[in-house]
């Protein structure tokens, strides 16, 4: 009996090493198995690391990411590319909802109010876009004037709201054990893979980033399309500034930026881990599913860097790395395909 399990289980190896090398290019198998290695390396060498405490700290820590990543995911999978402005967005959205709460509005108001401002950001990108913009000046033009806004508003200068208030809920409460920001990305995770996988609309986003062609002969247009993704993008970079500023009960608009000690801008880190997670960037190809556990792995590379002592200029230096390997796997995967055809 462990002579055949043994013997099943070398089949099961040799069968995977043989898909890989006739699928992919041999370059591709390398340069995943030298990463694999240096990735396991330096997990296994981490100090504390393999602890259940960590390991709930990587998903509270990819959740903020995540969701944001999952927003842009529907983007790019409609062939619309990336928002450059998921970080300012955000920037605009947490000084509305931290001066709507010091006003003493209440959670709920405050977090509609956010919303729809979010919403209209959104729209107005989308409609752009969908009128023939180019999506990447576009949302770098709609990021510098999201951030004049969020500095104007705030005058540059923190806005807090004092404890207790109602939204302490989402920023430091847990439920089983999981910080609900963690559940919130769960939830939000698997409701988008469903809707894209079993709706009309998700099927709608996968035909036109494939084809864009084929969408408007079947009567999907672009335009209602952009203004549909880059709302919901919009929404998730909402719905984490809100979670942000109710943990730390107070809203800068360079909170998402890089001079706070995180691992880089938002809006890299965002469109890093929709990347690393193997979605196409020219639409049609990928998954919410792919995005989370892109957020996932980056942030277990991050926590990884920050128990070995890395302060944040080598951990944005690795961001940048995981997206340039990324770019070349793809590629030569996309080469190899052609090729084959």
């Amino acid at each position: 009996m462990t002579s055949d399990l043994i013997g099943g289980a070398r089949n099961a190896a040799t069968g995977f090493v043989d898909r890989l090398v006739r699928d992919y290019s041999g370059l591709v198998v390398c340069l995943i198995a030298l990463f694999l290695i240096v990735f396991i390396a330096g997990m296994v060498t981490a100090p504390n690391f393999l602890t259940i405490f960590n390991f709930k700290t990587i998903i509270r820590d990819a959740a903020l990411v995540g969701i944001m990543a999952v927003g842009l995911t529907f983007v790019t999978l409609s062939g619309n590319f990336f928002l450059l402005s998921m970080k300012e967005t955000a920037a605009l959205s947490i000084i509305c909802f931290a001066t709507s709460m010091s006003a003493g509005y209440g959670f709920e108001i405050s977090f509609l109010l956010t919303m729809a401002i979010a919403l209209v950001a959104g729209a107005a990108q989308g409609a752009l876009i969908g009128l023939g913009g180019n999506p990447i000046v576009v949302t770098l033009g709609a990021a510098g004037l999201l951030f004049g806004l969020g500095s104007w508003w705030s005058d540059n200068l923190v806005v807090s709201f004092r404890r207790p208030h109602g939204a302490e809920w989402l920023g430091t409460g847990s439920f089983l054990g999981l910080p609900n920001i963690t559940i919130a990305f769960i939830l939000i995770a698997v409701t988008a893979e469903l809707v894209l996988r079993y709706t009309k609309f998700g099927r709608q986003v996968y035909l036109v980033g494939a084809n864009r062609a084929a969408g408007r002969a079947t009567g999907h247009e672009n335009f209602a399309m952009a203004i549909k993704v880059c709302i919901i993008a919009s929404l998730c970079s909402a719905f984490v500034a809100v979670a942000f500023s109710a943990q730390v009960s107070s809203a800068h608009v360079n909170y998402f930026s890089s001079e706070f000690g995180s691992s880089g801008d938002m809006t890299i880190m965002v469109i890093a881990t929709v990347m690393v997670g193997g979605n196409s960037i020219m639409g049609g190809f990928g998954s919410t599913l792919r995005s989370s556990l892109g957020a996932i792995f980056i942030s277990t590379v991050d926590n990884m860097m920050v128990l070995h002592g890395f302060n944040s200029g080598p951990r944005v230096l690795a961001v940048g790395l995981m997206i340039v390997f990324s770019i070349i796997v793809f590629a030569l995967v996309r080469r190899g395909a052609r090729a084959q055809e």
